[in-house]
C-alpha cells in the first residue's frame, strides 16, 4: 500500500493521536470513470452513502473532502470545503477531475473529515483560509527537522480580496514558541511509534481557534514538499 495514503496511516493513529474525526468511503476506479461521465444516478447512489456514513460516526457539515492523497485546496468551497449536502455532488465531481488532470497516483478512497475551525489570519488563493500549521520531518521515529506549513513565497491570491498586511499577517501565524515545539515533536515521534515505521514521513499538523494542534496530514518525506535550502532535504535528495 502507498504509505502516503490516508488508508495507509490513519487507522494505526485513530484514536491514539489528536486528529480530526474521519470516515474512509471506498472508492475504485470504476467509480471515477462512470461519475466522470455523469453518471448521475450512480454518483445520488454514492452520496446517499456518504451521508449516512457521516450519520453513523456523528460528523455533519460542513466537512473536509480529500482522496487518501489529494485535496486540491486551493480551489477550496470547489473541491475540499463542503458546506452543506448540495455542494458534495458538484465538489466530488471537481475534487476527481482535477485528481485526473493533476495527480498520477490513483484514487483509492474519498475521506471525509470533520471540519476543524482552525487558527487563521486571512484567506488566500480561492478563498482559503490561511492557518496556523506546521510540517515536521521524521525518520527512525525521530524528529529531523520543522517548518512552517505556509510560507509568503507560496502563497497566491486569485482576486482581490485580501489584506494588504497579509506577509505581516504570516509572520504572526508562523512563530514557534518551544513549548508548541515540544508538544509537536512528541505527536511527531508518537506517530513514528504508532505507524511501526522506520521511513522519512512528513507529518503535518494545524492549531484550531481555541489553541489545540491536530495531526491533519502524512505522506512520504521524499514527495513532500520542502525547503530547498533545509540540510534534511539537501540530504536526502
Amino acid at each position: 500500500m502507498d504509505k502516503s495514503s490516508f488508508n495507509y496511516w490513519y487507522p494505526k493513529i485513530e484514536g491514539k493521536l489528536n486528529t480530526p474525526k474521519s470516515i474512509i468511503i471506498e472508492y475504485s476506479k470504476d467509480y471515477a470513470n462512470k461519475i466522470l461521465t455523469r453518471d448521475f444516478d450512480l454518483l445520488k447512489q454514492y452520496i446517499s452513502g456518504i451521508i449516512y456514513e457521516m450519520d453513523k460516526h456523528g460528523i455533519s457539515f460542513p466537512v473536509f473532502l480529500k482522496t487518501d492523497t489529494y485535496s486540491a485546496k486551493w480551489y477550496w468551497s470547489k473541491t475540499c470545503f463542503v458546506k452543506d449536502s448540495e455542494s458534495l455532488k458538484h465538489n466530488i465531481m471537481y475534487l476527481l477531475y482535477l485528481c485526473e488532470e493533476d495527480d498520477s497516483r490513483p484514487v483509492k478512497s474519498l475521506i471525509i473529515k470533520e471540519y476543524i475551525e482552525l487558527k487563521s489570519n486571512f484567506n488566500a488563493f480561492c478563498d482559503m483560509p490561511i492557518n496556523k500549521e506546521r510540517r515536521y520531518f521524521i525518520e527512525n521515529k525521530k524528529v529531523l527537522c520543522h517548518h512552517p506549513y505556509w510560507d509568503a513565497k507560496d502563497i497566491e491570491f486569485f482576486n482581490d480580496n485580501y489584506p494588504e498586511n497579509w506577509e505581516e499577517l504570516l509572520s504572526k501565524l508562523n512563530i514557534e514558541t518551544d513549548d508548541k515545539i515540544y508538544i509537536l515533536t512528541n505527536m511527531a515521534e508518537r506517530f513514528g511509534e504508532l505507524i511501526d515505521g522506520d521511513n522519512y514521513f512528513s507529518v503535518d499538523f494545524a492549531q484550531d481557534k481555541y489553541g489545540v494542534w491536530y495531526l491533519i496530514d502524512s505522506a512520504m518525506g521524499n514527495i513532500s514538499y520542502h525547503n530547498e535550502d533545509c540540510p534534511v532535504y539537501i540530504s536526502h535528495n
